[in-house]
């Protein structure tokens, strides 16, 4: 093995920790390097997985599709920026450095590794990570994350994946067809979790509800989760290519994509086909998120009555955010990615602001246990 073939074996990243752990080790002597800091913690969490992920098929164990994305990175970029932009945010300076520098060495091509992950993971990375982990494990204590860090991290993600969408479907337009949005991809695969994740809020709720709430309070309960559960069964065409299911034949006759499935059906009207995603899913969608948004919500705040009622529905009411996310999502989409798969990005990012809005509602205490929206009064109230 040459030089080069040496280099190309180096991680930015050990590159950067060897140098930080020397200026340490200066600094704080031994005891900087046993205890290292929870920001050092969750760095080596991420070389963890991504070493996990990554490592065995670049030695020629196994074959994983995972590490074929890093070669063109049109996914990890936005995910980086992502978990970058998170640290950023919370001040995780350390941790926001550590990835810039690994992104930028990537983008100015600094090593003679063409694979992204090259750049963030190797051998000794590793090891540095495991043994990190193994002096700072008093950080491994798992604390479910407050209402308010869930809400900051999935805004900066749709933030960043939007941002990064109407870039490459400008620069690379092949690119943010056949590997940002592509079918079964990561844009999909977050769409339908988020979906599930709803779900489970709403069927939760149901459940822990029951003799607390009239009848159809838990009726509309459980079938907004099942709602939910309908998205994201439609996003993966019910598992079909999954589990290598057949198409059945009035799919393969009326499904303008020949898969399992009722949004992508085309029926006739006055002899005309029309797609029933773009007819229901599509403008009977708009118009109905418009009436929730700017007639609803209005009286919901204001007329004493219609909070009565949409609060007897058990009917989640956008937050302000929620409402300047939603038109935000739809303007950077329709207006600034001009692309045919463009929808795609209004799914992944409108069901994310939708999971807030059906988790974090305006009138969130009514859907707690024990407690009724004269109790405990909401933080926007009258906002």
């Amino acid at each position: 093995m040459n030089v080069a073939d040496w280099l190309g074996w180096i991680s930015v990243t050990s590159v950067v920790w060897v140098l930080y752990f020397v200026v340490v080790s200066i600094r704080q002597g031994m005891a900087g390097l046993t205890r290292p800091s929870a920001e050092v913690v969750a760095a080596a969490v991420i070389v963890l997985i991504a070493g996990l992920l990554s490592l065995p098929t670049r030695l020629g164990l196994i074959e994983l599709r995972f590490y074929e994305h890093g070669e063109h990175a049109v996914v990890l970029i936005p995910v980086f920026l992502t978990i970058l932009a998170i640290a950023a945010w919370f001040r995780a300076f350390l941790l926001a450095g550590w990835l810039a520098i690994v992104l930028l060495a990537y983008l100015f091509g600094v090593l003679p590794a063409d694979n992204k992950w090259d750049y963030l993971v190797d051998p000794v990375a590793l090891l540095l990570a495991v043994a990190m982990l193994w002096a700072g494990r008093e950080h491994l204590r798992w604390r479910w994350p407050s209402g308010e860090v869930i809400q900051v991290c999935a805004l900066i993600t749709i933030g960043v994946f939007l941002a990064y969408a109407v870039y490459i479907s400008r620069v690379e337009p092949e690119a943010f067809r056949y590997s940002l949005v592509v079918e079964d991809g990561f844009v999909e695969s977050v769409t339908v979790i988020v979906l599930l994740a709803a779900m489970t809020v709403c069927f939760r709720r149901f459940m822990q509800l029951r003799g607390e709430r009239s009848p159809l309070f838990l009726f509309v309960t459980f079938l907004l989760g099942a709602f939910c559960l309908f998205g994201a069964g439609e996003e993966i065409s019910w598992g079909q290519r999954i589990f290598g299911l057949e198409t059945p034949e009035f799919f393969e006759e009326n499904n303008a994509q020949g898969e399992i499935g009722l949004h992508n059906l085309v029926i006739e009207i006055d002899g005309e086909e029309v797609k029933l995603n773009k007819l229901i899913f599509g403008t009977g969608l708009a118009l109905a998120l418009l009436i929730y948004l700017f007639v609803a919500t209005p009286l919901y705040r204001r007329q004493p009555a219609v909070t009565r009622f949409f609060d007897a529905i058990a009917a989640p009411m956008p937050r302000n955010y929620h409402i300047i996310g939603y038109l935000v999502i739809v303007a950077v989409v329709e207006l600034l990615i001009d692309h045919s798969k463009r929808g795609e990005m209004t799914e992944f990012a409108g069901s994310i602001m939708f999971a807030l809005n059906v988790v974090y509602p305006y009138n969130d205490t009514l859907f707690k246990p024990g407690q009724t929206p004269a109790e405990t009064p909401n933080p926007e109230a009258g906002s």
